[in-house]
């Protein structure tokens, strides 16, 4: 079973293939380890994963 998380997709794409691309990817689901290690990669790299509609805990 895979897990979801709120995201915010950056599209901007420039050419019509580019969208094959972002459909495909709409469909992936990431097991909560997966999320947990990008998580933990994101914060190392202190990038900032939160939405701004999420409030902090």
């Amino acid at each position: 079973m895979g897990y979801r998380q709120g995201t915010t997709p950056i599209i901007g794409v420039t050419k019509p293939h580019h969208v094959d691309g972002l459909v495909r990817a709409s469909s992936i689901t990431l097991t909560a380890d997966e999320i947990s290690e990008l998580e933990t990669l994101a914060d190392a790299a202190n990038v900032n994963t939160r939405g701004w509609w999420e409030h902090p805990m």
